[in-house]
């Protein structure tokens, strides 16, 4: 996790350091006392996209992977490149 934390650090901050200042101000203004970390999201990612994809809301069952997606660019795109992947399959298998 640490290694994870280190490589997102230096790539904040070996971009434009004003936006990569801007970034980490507004992560830490919304860091909350309980969260997940990215291994964690990654446990539990797809049953959060499958439920999102069967039009469930799985922001009611997992609050902590949608703070997590909210938070961390990468996870998100992770997320982002899952609902696609199932979008794509969806269109397929129908």
């Amino acid at each position: 996790m640490m290694k994870n934390f280190l490589d997102w650090f230096k790539r904040i901050f070996t971009s434009s350091s004003k936006e990569g200042m801007k970034t980490m101000l507004e992560m830490v203004a919304h860091t909350q006392e309980q969260e997940i970390s990215c291994d964690e999201l990654h446990a539990l990612i797809d049953q959060f996209a499958e439920m999102k994809m069967r039009g469930e809301d799985p922001t009611r069952f997992m609050p902590f992977v949608q703070q997590h997606l909210d938070m961390c660019p990468d996870c998100r795109a992770e997320y982002e490149a899952l609902l696609e992947a199932l979008r794509i399959d969806g269109q397929l298998q129908g």
